[in-house]
């Protein structure tokens, strides 16, 4: 129950009782002192589900701040290893980037040795053709 039901209950109990003691033929002191005796016991109830509700109430902010501080904890994992991925994909860009600026300039190379040989064979051809002792270009 929660803690207004409880106290309704207590409540209207503690009435009905009250009621039925002032209609009794008993004297008017005893009746009181039971009514006395009523009150104060629903009054240490009350106080009893007082304190449970405000440790119920502790415990629930005990909880909330351990799942904050959790919450936190894998936040911060997961900052880390993005981190790390992006540090990673860094790495293997300039990797990549490094291979094809080495296989580009091996093409090249190569191009200009092809250039410089087909210019060569191309003027001792042209130094045949024309008749010229000395052929070597």
């Amino acid at each position: 129950m929660t803690f207004m039901k409880k106290l309704s209950s207590v409540l209207i109990i503690s009435t009905a009782m009250f009621g039925l003691s002032a209609c009794s033929d008993k004297e008017p002191e005893s009746t009181g002192e039971k009514v006395d005796k009523m009150v104060e016991k629903a009054g240490d109830k009350v106080g009893v589900m007082k304190e449970e509700a405000s440790n119920a109430l502790e415990a629930a902010g005990e909880k909330v701040g351990e799942m904050k501080e959790a919450a936190g904890e894998k936040l911060g994992e997961m900052k880390e290893s993005a981190g790390d991925k992006l540090g990673a994909m860094k790495e293997s860009a300039a990797d990549k980037l490094g291979e094809f600026k080495d296989t580009a300039g091996d093409k090249l190379s190569d191009m200009k040795t092809d250039a410089g040989n087909a210019i060569e064979d191309a003027c001792e051809k042209a130094k045949a053709s024309a008749g010229a002792k000395d052929k070597d270009c």
